[in-house]
């Protein structure tokens, strides 16, 4: 009997575990961003280069640390990141372009700096950015639309820069903070966009994150009845956002959750939960086997050309060379392409037949012909499917003479993955995706090393008329 999964959902628990970081504190720690081989990250632990200032309420402001990934995939202690932009003030969520030298981040606008040591209530954030100019982060200039009147911050660059994601609690909005985006357009951003009461509620909307798959993640109240903040997903399509979907447990607790960032290939991400009592990051990692150089699937065939070099001068008035090709067909012919209906064992003769009684005079060879697939990891689907449409993802036809399958695991290019040898997926925009199938041996317990093969194979995936 065949398994079969519908992969209906990002994140099942199933397929991913979530673990918290080695660089928690007691304090608070906010807000991961992608930056080099580490994380850049928020946190209100005590400063030694400053006295922090603190709100209204005695809590001290965050800084921005850095932390890197050591090669045992543990993390180092982490640094402040820069003393060139850490005032005594709020730093807070940053975003980087690709190549790492321009940033955005999130800093308090106080009309009177350095006066005080608290925070006033009504002091404002906005959004700056700062580039990286000989190994130091200056030219720290303020995002155009910046305001003292409302709250603007919590910034995320789109993959090729393009766009910006940020929140505000601009009284124009539709409650709480709402998402916005602006464009850069020749060299300035636009004016910013509400994403919409599709994607925002009269309660708080934070902490974007758009991936390279098109899918924007980010945190919110107003979709659950406790309040809580809980992680979503939406995905812009024929010109607007569509409803957001939230993310199943390991992701979303009792408790907060936010600030979610995935890594391209969508196996590693971070984020933060107070289920542990206090803001902490956590990574969120699948638990699927992970498959490197996958090549692109070789499709079978099964045709083959007959040719017999070792052929005698033939009376061509009383004889001719005639193939049985042991699948039925003959054909008279010294050479033949054909193709198989199959695999399987066939037994190929070339004979010399009488033209006259149309006997086998003699034979002139004889050949058994195995047909069997490539050895290799096989995708049975369809070329092409419909957004919203479901595909299903077949592995049955793979074939190796002698690798054992134990796992049937696919990634399917959107974020998607499952675990099976047949799966169900859906995809929600056009495009060509790169779908991947990789196949593990059995292993006599969970630390036993798997033997691995993978193939690639594209499908497009159309938009609807």
């Amino acid at each position: 009997m065949l398994a079969f999964v519908c992969s209906s959902a990002l994140f099942s628990q199933q397929f991913y575990e979530a673990i918290p970081l080695s660089v928690n504190t007691p304090a608070k720690e906010l807000a991961p961003a992608f930056y080099e081989n580490g994380l850049v990250f928020c946190s209100d632990r005590k400063n030694e280069w400053f006295v922090s200032y603190t709100d209204m309420q005695d809590n001290p402001l965050t800084n921005l640390y850095i932390t890197g990934i050591k090669r045992s995939g543990k993390f180092e202690y982490p640094q402040l990141f820069s003393r060139d932009i850490t005032t005594r003030l709020f730093e807070g969520p940053a975003t980087f372009t690709r190549d790492g030298k321009k940033m955005y981040f999130t800093r308090s606008i106080d009309p009177f700096p350095g006066l005080r040591k608290q925070v006033r209530e009504d002091t404002t954030f906005g959004i700056f950015t700062a580039e990286l100019v000989n190994g130091q982060w200056t030219n720290v200039e303020p995002f155009p639309y910046n305001s003292t009147d409302c709250n603007v911050g919590y910034p995320c660059l789109s993959p090729d820069g393009m766009q910006m994601f940020f929140c505000s609690n601009d009284p124009s909005g539709t409650g709480g903070f709402d998402l916005y985006v602006t464009r850069m357009e020749n060299g300035t951003w636009s004016k910013p966009e509400n994403l919409g009461n599709t994607v925002n509620t009269p309660e708080n909307e934070v902490f974007p994150f758009l991936h390279e798959n098109g899918r924007l993640f980010f945190a919110s109240r107003g979709y659950k009845k406790e309040g809580d903040l809980e992680i979503y997903y939406s995905e812009y399509f024929n010109g607007q956002w569509g409803i957001p979907v939230v993310l199943p447990d390991p992701i979303n607790s009792d408790y907060d959750d936010y600030g979610l960032i995935m890594n391209p290939a969508m196996d590693t991400g971070y984020f933060v939960s107070d289920r542990a009592g206090s803001p902490d990051i956590l990574q969120v990692y699948s638990t699927i086997p992970t498959f490197s150089a996958c090549q692109p699937q070789e499709e079978n065939s099964y045709c083959y050309i007959f040719y017999e070099s070792n052929n005698a001068e033939l009376d061509t008035t009383a004889f001719a060379y005639e193939w049985d090709l042991g699948d039925g067909t003959k054909v008279r012919s010294l050479r033949v392409d054909h193709c198989y209906p199959s695999t399987g064992i066939y037994n190929v003769e070339l004979n010399v037949i009488d033209k006259l009684t149309n006997e086998v005079y003699f034979s002139q060879a004889s050949y058994r012909l195995v047909v069997e697939n490539i050895e290799q990891p096989y995708i049975t689907a369809p070329d092409s499917v419909f957004v919203g449409e479901p595909v299903t993802f077949s592995g049955q036809e793979s074939f190796f003479k002698e690798f054992e399958i134990g796992g049937y695991y696919w990634n399917f290019g959107d974020g998607g993955r499952a675990a099976s040898v047949e799966a169900r997926h859906i995809y929600s925009r056009p495009g060509i995706y790169v779908v991947e199938l990789g196949l593990t041996s059995p292993a006599e317990n969970f630390d036993s090393m798997f033997e691995k093969k993978c193939v690639t194979r594209k499908i497009v995936v159309l938009e609807k008329d």
